[in-house]
């Protein structure tokens, strides 16, 4: 299938915030404008970032009406502000041809995953699962992970004529060596899952499947593995690239302590193509940024892996 990269971005340049999920703590958002403008970018944050109604960013209408807005300003990349809860509740709305049709880098992860997936099926667009505006250009308590985290999705942007090679990884069992090509894609789990079923999840065949989560109890984690596998997408992948599953463990009242090693075991034994671990992505403060939609290439040997990405922006000649 043919997807459909954005346009090469300037920058640093002019860059939108909007929220699509949950509710914005104000202080969040201001250290990341902060951020953003040491960095050297204009940012566009109107007061629509921080409304709230229940747990979300404004009413369904609200939000909508925040990402046509977004749409029509002159903002070549546009960052969400947060995860949470609440992307799902819009995807009907959406008019997704518009999203393409604006050419802008759309970059987020966790519950924007649901956006992403449904850019890619509904529109055949990429977007960007990276760093968000009031979470990771926030970050001030660990400064070498946010330096990691801006440095990897700044990297990306700049490699628009080339393949981004993404730092060698370390699985925590050996593969075959050999180099495996496919549709990258992915990333939250519960979103994928929750998404099965739905016109907004893609499709891919021979993909690179990245997925990660958190809070969820490891065998919570592999019944969505199983719905993967029941589903028929694990048989279409070409590889599975494990990020980080944070604070994945099993309750303190559960009757068997499950564990992600054995969640992951049963992955393997189901899944029919390499399972790797140790990729720097998820709900952690040092992450990489991942063009959801791109072609990539895996290259494995042994324990240690490299995956690289191309043709994820369009040369405008910006």
């Amino acid at each position: 299938m043919k997807f459909t990269p954005p346009k090469s971005p300037a920058w640093p340049g002019k860059v939108a915030i909007v929220s699509l999920s949950g509710a914005v703590q104000e202080e969040r958002l201001q250290a990341g404008i902060a951020r953003l403008q040491a960095l050297g970018c204009t940012v566009d944050a109107g007061e629509h970032v921080t409304r709230q109604w229940r747990y979300f960013a404004g009413t369904d209408e609200q939000r909508i009406a925040a990402l046509y807005e977004v749409l029509a300003g002159d903002a070549d990349v546009v960052f969400f502000s947060r995860g949470g809860f609440g992307a799902s509740r819009l995807l009907h709305r959406i008019d997704w041809s518009r999203i393409a049709a604006s050419g802008k880098v759309f970059c987020g992860f966790s519950d924007i995953t649901a956006f992403s997936m449904a850019a890619l099926a509904q529109a055949h667009y990429v977007t960007f699962a990276g760093p968000l505006a009031a979470s990771e250009f926030a970050q001030t308590d660990d400064l070498a992970a946010r330096n990691f985290t801006e440095t990897q999705f700044t990297g990306l942007l700049a490699a628009a004529k080339t393949a981004y090679v993404y730092p060698e990884c370390v699985s925590d069992i050996a593969h075959h060596a050999g180099t495996i090509n496919g549709t990258l894609w992915g990333t939250n789990l519960a979103l994928v899952t929750h998404l099965i079923g739905t016109p907004y999840l893609p499709n891919i065949e021979d993909g690179i499947l990245v997925l990660e989560d958190i809070g969820e109890e490891p065998y919570a984690v592999e019944r969505m593995f199983w719905q993967l596998k029941h589903a028929g997408i694990l048989d279409r992948q070409r590889a599975i690239i494990l990020g980080q599953f944070t604070d994945c463990k099993p309750g303190a009242n559960s009757r068997y302590g499950y564990s992600m090693t054995e969640a992951i075991e049963t992955l393997r034994e189901i899944a029919p193509c390499p399972v790797l671990t140790g990729f720097p992505f998820g709900h952690v403060p040092a992450k990489v940024t991942l063009p959801l939609g791109a072609p990539a290439k895996l290259s494995v040997d042994g324990p240690r892996y490299t995956l690289s990405a191309r043709d994820f922006v369009a040369n405008t000649g910006k």
